[in-house]
């Protein structure tokens, strides 16, 4: 059970009743609750408690109730109150609304047919267009943020949920105060399969980059998948970038009967803001233009594919890449199915322009942990190798096999130790640190190994210490949600699961503190405070 999810049935600052878990995002969890004086179904979004102390985030989530107040749309969230508890816990109070996500929908019932596709979109670009006119871009378009409701006639009245990360458009800023940026440097927040090449590059931001989030999402509603075949975060951002946007028949081969939709989706996804329509009005005109011919039946029988939403992340921080200048690309789209940047040298994907050296770093320390094993192994395997031609020659030269007669060899002529050593240090990916060159020195007698790899240094984990400074203070909330997320992002950290155990137990959840607790045999520390709670002698 998560921390949230223990709050459900709490009465939140005298006025909310929070009754049931919604959901959680990358900064707070909304919750269905009811006003007790009014009597009133509404959606409560309480910041999470490990952000309270952060004074950038509370600025943040202030901003996300003041801006989505002003976004006057039909089409765009209501937020009716929000405010601050005597214990601290900032939140806000939404219209409650009974529909299910763009997201929801593609995950049970597979694909949007293209009419119903621009349908939605054409009323989303009504919110955007008034965010955008306020001086907001919602920076995280995709189908989890599309609800759908039953309205009268309409079965797909779209409402566009949370403007939580809604940064000012540059410019927007009247004060000094308000003109700094509140983004962590070299972070951008957001969903990378979504991002717009302005976004995953950290530049600032207009709502040309919402336009390519939208565009996007139709993608996935047509589809049933993201622009590219990637899973990373950093893979992601470097697509979104670099290559060229597919082309809706390469994914779903019926859709080769709308070329003016996939013409409007390629024009919204250019890489060069500039190309795009230049604004949300723009775009809703360029789909009211496409729609008549949407009646027209699919070229070939589709795919009813379900979405692969396990591709998708959830809306968080990420590391954006390094600044680069974002190019036109002229070239035709890649095929459904293109490599990775990762599997491959980068100058040798088809279709991809190569990376700049920087990035390319970037990519190769995230998986030079992993690769270090594979060339130790070509090293052994390469060392064994040239034993064995040596051993082999000896028997063919010895006396005693003067009159046996000897296997073929497969090659006519044995090659040299150094030319075997520089083979497979030829052969090893650039990126990676080479086998070792003093193979060339062995001999029959003293076969030597090679070097093993540089032992990688751990990942700091800043959940851990912050968990750690909560714990000294007694703040228990913010010690339970940050030893939660030090867990996540090292799971076999001891400290991370005592601290989280402690912070369990200290607030109640026996039952899961005293199995984290337990769990940990050999920490003197984690079973006296086991047995200071009276926990049990076994761990279920």
């Amino acid at each position: 059970m998560s921390f949230a999810a223990g709050l459900v049935g709490i009465v939140l600052d005298d006025r909310y009743r929070l009754d049931a878990l919604l959901g959680e995002g990358g900064m707070g969890s909304v919750f269905r609750a009811t006003h007790l004086a009014m009597e009133r179904k509404v959606a409560v979004k309480l910041l999470k408690p490990h952000l309270t102390s952060d004074q950038t985030q509370l600025e943040r989530f202030a901003r996300e109730a003041r801006a989505t107040m002003k976004v006057d749309s039909p089409h765009a969230v209501k937020v009716l109150d929000f405010g601050v508890t005597p214990h601290n816990d900032y939140y806000m109070v939404l219209e409650y609304l009974d529909g299910r996500t763009v997201q929801r929908e593609l995950d049970v019932d597979g694909v949007f047919t293209p009419a119903r596709t621009v349908h939605i979109a054409r009323q989303a670009l009504h919110a955007l267009g008034a965010a955008h006119r306020q001086g907001i871009v919602h920076r995280d378009v995709k189908p989890d943020n599309l609800l759908l409701l039953r309205v009268g006639a309409d079965a797909d009245y779209t409402k566009m949920l949370d403007f939580g990360v809604a940064k000012l458009m540059e410019g927007a800023a009247t004060t000094e105060r308000s003109r700094m940026a509140l983004t962590q440097q070299g972070m951008v927040f957001g969903t990378p399969e979504f991002m717009s090449p302005e976004q995953a590059c950290g530049l600032p931001l207009d709502g040309r980059s919402d336009l390519y989030g939208l565009a996007a999402t139709m993608y996935a509603m047509l589809t049933g998948r993201g622009l590219f075949d990637v899973v990373a975060p950093i893979d992601w951002l470097m697509h979104q970038v670099k290559t060229p946007p597919p082309h809706l028949a390469a994914a779903e081969p019926g859709l080769a009967a709308y070329p003016e939709l996939d013409a409007a989706l390629q024009r919204c996804l250019a890489k060069e803001r500039a190309d795009r329509p230049a604004s949300a009005e723009a775009m809703e005109q360029l789909l009211a233009d496409v729609a008549p011919t949407l009646t027209r039946p699919p070229g070939a029988a589709r795919t009813q594919r379900l979405a692969r939403s396990s591709l998708f992340s959830a809306s968080s921080y990420f590391s954006s890449l390094p600044s680069m200048d974002i190019p036109s690309h002229r070239a035709s789209a890649p095929t459904v199915g293109s490599p990775s940047l990762t599997d491959h040298p980068a100058s040798s994907i088809a279709g991809i322009v190569e990376p700049d050296d920087s990035v390319a770093m970037i990519i190769a320390a995230q998986r030079r942990r992993g690769r270090m094993i594979m060339f130790a192994a070509l090293a052994i395997a390469s060392a064994l190798a040239v034993v064995a031609v040596i051993v082999f020659t000896s028997m063919a030269r010895s006396p005693s096999h003067a009159g046996a007669t000897l296997p073929r060899p497969l090659v006519t002529e044995a090659r040299p130790a150094v030319e075997i050593a520089d083979a497979a240090v030829a052969a090893a990916p650039i990126d990676g640190p080479a086998p070792d060159a003093s193979v060339a020195a062995l001999s029959p007698d003293r076969p030597s190994k090679p070097d093993k790899p540089p032992p990688v240094a751990k990942k700091p984990n800043p959940h851990l210490e912050a968990a750690e400074e909560a714990a000294a203070q007694g703040n228990r909330l913010r010690q339970l949600a940050e030893a939660d997320l030090a867990l996540r992002m090292d799971p076999r950290s001891g400290r991370a699961k005592y601290l989280l155990g402690d912070a369990l137990v200290a607030t109640g959840d026996l039952d899961r503190g005293c199995k984290y607790l337990l769990a940990l045999t050999r920490d003197s520390r984690a079973q006296q405070r086991a047995r200071a709670a009276g926990c049990g002698q076994s761990v279920d």
